[in-house]
């Protein structure tokens, strides 16, 4: 999956209301449902639904990017058109590359990630000023943290055509390469674009969980296309399936906050982060290489061996996000309902592949 972080001039007239939305994840509790209580904007939220049509929801858009320039939104439910009231005639090229790629826009937020005793704390705000509370922009940061506007991540998994790494319909995923392959590629496009990092990751994430208010994404969204299947399908199965879209028989793709394939299909590479030697996890948002080179130290190593295992726990900070901690009596239906790992000096990948079933969604540092 490409991605491109980009800047915007505009300047508001007036100072917006911001809101904060947060969860409570109690750890000790097995259950992924129950174990999530809504707190902050969202406290006493029970239509779900109703979050798609809320600040910071409503401005997760998809649209076609070229040269890191929007050409134009597209609609929600169908990608095949564009939204409407833009003035745009005919149907968007979202096949041919020529017109640019898809991509989901996601508007500036921070977020916070906390850990105590059992509790982990996550909120999300669209306050570009809330670095004093401890709120993080790791996601939408180019030099400085915070310095972008939008982040725009592909709308379906990566397809390579003329040495570049595009974001189209009806193609075959690309795969079996190395990642430094795939970062050349995504860089090919131009000045902003990158392999999608560990940040980005990070903010998916925790959007679903504002989202869906659940830790079991299989079961509360979709299933993926996880079950038996014997090859890779082609982008754009659910061009015409809504902005979120998952169902139960493991033989259709799923689609989460606009994003095709976040799970299921094929494996995908995460920039942006490395276990080192001593199993410390290193992160970036700039200067992404093979070995961590320059990269900060994140969370220092709660690991002393290899580990691997249905997850219980996670680190729970702002810089390692939801990797996996050391803990184990976890499984596909309870507490985090998905697979982890961390072993010496590795690279990471996440999403899982069209025959993985329920370790589908994971990220694997190994």
């Amino acid at each position: 999956m490409i991605q491109k972080v980009y800047k915007n001039s505009e300047e508001y007239l007036f100072k917006k209301p911001y809101v904060t939305y947060g969860v409570n994840i109690d750890t000790s509790n097995s259950n992924p449902d129950t174990c999530v209580t809504y707190t902050d904007d969202l406290a006493g939220v029970t239509d779900l639904a109703s979050i798609d049509y809320m600040d910071i929801f409503k401005d997760i858009k998809p649209c076609l990017l070229k040269n890191g320039v929007r050409v134009g939104y597209l609609n929600k439910a169908n990608y095949a058109q564009w939204e409407a009231g833009q003035g745009l005639s005919g149907s968007p090229d979202i096949t041919s590359g020529n017109a640019g790629d898809v991509m989901v826009e996601f508007p500036k937020v921070g977020w916070k990630i906390t850990t105590s005793g059992n509790t982990l704390s996550v909120k999300v705000t669209n306050n570009p000023d809330a670095g004093a509370q401890g709120f993080r922009y790791y996601a939408h940061t180019r030099v400085t943290e915070g310095d972008r506007e939008y982040l725009y991540l592909g709308a379906y998994v990566g397809f390579t055509v003329s040495n570049a790494l595009r974001s189209l319909s009806g193609k075959a995923p690309t795969a079996t390469q190395t990642i430094g392959t795939f970062r050349t590629q995504a860089k090919a496009n131009g000045t902003g674009y990158d392999l999608q990092h560990f940040y980005a990751i990070t903010l998916v994430q925790i959007l679903y969980l504002m989202r869906f208010k659940s830790l079991n994404c299989q079961t509360k969204l979709g299933r993926g296309y996880v079950d038996g299947n014997s090859a890779a399908i082609n982008t754009g199965g659910t061009n015409a399936k809504g902005f979120n879209f998952g169902e139960t028989t493991g033989k259709l793709q799923c689609k989460c906050l606009g994003i095709e394939d976040l799970w299921g299909n094929v494996y995908t590479w995460v920039d942006g982060i490395f276990s080192d030697a001593s199993r410390n996890i290193l992160t970036a948002y700039q200067n992404f290489n093979d070995t961590g080179s320059g990269y900060r130290n994140s969370g220092a190593s709660e690991h002393t061996a290899k580990f691997s295992s249905y997850i219980v726990k996670v680190i729970g900070t702002s810089e390692a996000g939801f990797v996996v901690a050391p803990g184990t009596g976890g499984s596909e239906t309870t507490y985090f309902c998905d697979y982890g790992s961390v072993m010496a000096s590795h690279l990471a990948f996440f999403g899982g592949g069209r025959g993985d079933a329920g370790h589908a969604v994971r990220l694997f540092l190994r």
